[in-house]
């Protein structure tokens, strides 16, 4: 019943909705191997190499950027990145994130060494059989001020060990609770690590 519920609203809802309610579509699709992955996502026009715990990325905005994630101690797990911008700005960021029993709580804060501002985000959400969601804070460290946040849906639908497809949509609203356009997509994951390693 749930796979015909999802692949209904694969076919239908979403493009009647992008209709009725203008949601603008951004999908993204993750390869991954052993130890690489390749990710290639519509939202910034975003794609990243990575290999193990260290990723380079470039987008609209970065030339490039590079990150280094890993696991620390008990569902806890941190990293450190480096983004060169387009606009020839440099900026650091560190970012934590703690899961346990489905829940989860992630921090990332940035400071931009050109022009010394700070900002972060803090995320929380929730995962259960399939069903997750992420509400996700923007802030101004510089002037202490929230910028809005964002809401995020969606359910993986595990179709094989080594492929899955997540179905979710996104709600921005600004510091006033204005809502900004919708954005829903379909997230792949395929994982030829797992059916090597079977």
């Amino acid at each position: 019943m749930k796979k015909s519920l999802v692949a209904l609203l694969c076919s239908g809802m979403f493009p009647m909705g992008a209709m009725a309610l203008d949601i603008g579509t951004v999908s993204d699709i993750t390869v991954t191997t052993d130890s690489v992955s390749l990710t290639a996502d519509q939202d910034g026009n975003t794609f990243t190499v990575g290999y193990g715990g260290l990723a380079f990325t470039t987008d609209d905005s970065t030339k490039l950027g590079v990150s280094y994630d890993t696991s620390l101690v008990l569902g806890l797990s941190g990293g450190v990145s480096y983004d060169y911008e387009k606009s020839n700005d440099h900026v650091l960021g560190v970012n934590t994130s703690f899961e346990s029993w489905g829940a989860n709580v992630e921090t990332d804060v940035s400071w931009n060494i050109n022009n010394g501002e700070w900002s972060a985000e803090v995320g929380t959400g929730y995962s259960l059989m399939g069903v997750d969601g992420q509400l996700t804070t923007n802030w101004d460290i510089d002037d202490f001020s929230y910028e809005g946040f964002d809401v995020d849906a969606g359910y993986t639908w595990v179709l094989a060990d080594n492929f899955s497809v997540r179905p979710n949509v996104t709600v921005p609203f600004d510091s006033d609770w204005t809502r900004g356009d919708l954005t829903a997509g379909i997230s792949i994951q395929i994982d030829f690590g797992k059916s090597a390693s079977e």
